[in-house]
């Protein structure tokens, strides 16, 4: 007597719930690495967006500071931080210094003049 096996069934590629989940997976995959790519070039573009700000900044900085370079080499400037920093004076000026006298009011003092 012959025992019956139980009969195979066969494997039916498009019976089978196989290649839909295959199909599922890889798009999750797709869509997940999407979002990512997405992420970063978002990113990307702010950090792009921030250093053209400083990019607009930098370049009115570097004309204000060339304006102001081009005035404290000015002669004009240069004479007159001599006169009032300094005290310098111009060959043949005499220099006149306002001096407290002991009541609080203000005299002119020529220095150069020894009494």
């Amino acid at each position: 007597m012959q025992t019956a096996l139980p009969r195979r069934r066969k494997f039916n590629l498009v019976k089978s719930r196989l290649p839909v989940l295959l199909i599922i997976i890889l798009l999750l995959y797709f869509a997940v690495s999407l979002g990512f790519q997405l992420n970063k070039l978002w990113a990307m573009q702010q950090s792009i967006a921030e250093m053209q700000e400083r990019v607009v900044d930098l370049r009115q900085e570097n004309e204000y500071l060339w304006n102001r370079l081009t005035i404290l080499e000015s002669e004009g400037y240069i004479e007159e931080t001599a006169r009032e920093r300094l005290n310098l004076i111009k060959p043949g000026e005499t220099r006149i210094v306002p001096m407290p006298t002991e009541d609080g009011v203000f005299t002119l003092i020529n220095p150069d003049i020894k009494d």
